[in-house]
């Protein structure tokens, strides 16, 4: 055995006699003291453990084998470390709880029953609901991409009226026409988009100040001529909707 090993040996018989040393003290102790130490021990005896395998230099290991009660040395270091343990462990359980919470809201606004998340920032972060936040504002890229995706095809193919329909089926008729009525709000100077249409994208607020535009990432670039077309056909929807039910006496036979 070379001189290495043998203060590697030396080192490791020492920490174990001083934790047996502790171990056997702690059974003379009181049953609260016993379970309030319980932390000392494990982490005592995981320090033995790093101890019996550890490889060090030669130098480091004059340090170590210096110490009168090497054990409870790198103990108390540890517990001067102990801080950043715990907001590691504290960091752990919020990425634990944000990212259950952020699966719930997803699966919530994948309904396309679910209105929109109507807040912006500052409000969902008051009121501790930034993931409802994130997911609606996930689902509204999925919205806006599935139509970017489809409508030019829909066009060509003369079927945009199901289109129109398929795609307000999959993301719910508010959303599809919320974030399409952007583009029309957004280009009311342009002669492509009709009166009804940016009349009807007017009446929408997009918490638009000359320091921000929240909702920018969704204008499309589509030609303003399919966009007026599909957003008629949203208003169209709508007003068949709201549309009161016939009289009784009307009512076919």
């Amino acid at each position: 055995m070379n001189d290495t090993s043998k203060l590697s040996q030396q080192l490791y018989d020492t920490a174990l006699d001083e934790l047996n040393t502790y171990l056997e003290d702690l059974k003379t102790k009181p049953p609260q003291e016993i379970i309030s130490s319980a932390y000392q021990v494990v982490c005592k005896q995981d320090i033995v453990m790093i101890l019996e395998d550890a490889e060090f230099t030669p130098y480091e290991l004059e340090v170590l084998t210096s110490l009168e009660h090497p054990l409870q040395v790198l103990y108390e270091e540890w517990i001067s470390t102990e801080d950043q343990y715990m907001e590691e462990l504290r960091a752990s359980v919020q990425n634990y709880v944000d990212d259950r919470l952020q699966h719930r809201a997803e699966m919530l606004y994948s309904d396309p029953q679910t209105p929109r998340y109507a807040g912006l920032y500052p409000e969902a972060q008051e009121r501790g609901e930034l993931h409802l936040l994130r997911a609606s504002r996930k689902r509204d890229s999925a919205c806006m991409k599935a139509f970017e995706d489809g409508i030019s095809e829909a066009n060509e193919r003369r079927v945009m009226r199901e289109f129109v329909e398929q795609w307000t089926q999959a993301f719910g008729h508010d959303r599809c026409k919320y974030l399409l009525g952007y583009t029309v709000q957004r280009a009311d100077w342009d002669a492509r988009y009709s009166a009804t249409s940016k009349r009807e994208a007017g009446k929408l607020d997009y918490h638009i100040t000359t320091k921000r535009d929240p909702f920018a990432e969704f204008q499309t670039n589509t030609h303003p001529c399919l966009v007026n077309y599909a957003f008629e056909l949203l208003i169209e929807q709508e007003r068949g909707r709201q549309k009161p039910a016939p009289k009784r006496s009307q009512m076919e036979r």
